[in-house]
């Protein structure tokens, strides 16, 4: 099964319970909130929309951080192997043995 078809048999982490006026226990102000319901949980939290888009907006940042932090990584793995190949990994030129 793809990935894609895992997903859908899963249970969802998160699921939007009930919808009303309260107050947000992120921001703490009067809106309409959305009752959130996590898996494996038995107490819901309640978010507005503004809270809830600020940590998608979060998850994203983190996410292209984590994303920026691994290209970078591969391209210091990548140098360190050609040091390796072209050097005796202390940065010295590899001499040939001579019989």
């Amino acid at each position: 099964m793809g990935m894609d078809g895992k997903r859908l048999t899963e249970t969802r982490v998160l699921t939007v319970v009930d919808v009303y006026r309260g107050y947000c226990q992120v921001c703490h102000e009067p809106s309409v909130v959305a009752k959130m319901a996590v898996a494996g949980w038995k107490h819901h939290g309640t978010i507005c929309s503004q809270c809830l888009t600020a940590l998608a907006d979060e998850v994203q940042r983190r996410g292209q951080g984590q994303a920026a932090e691994t290209t970078n990584q591969t391209r210091s793995n990548e140098a360190m192997l050609v040091a390796i190949v072209e050097g005796n990994g202390n940065g010295h030129a590899r001499v040939p043995l001579r019989h």
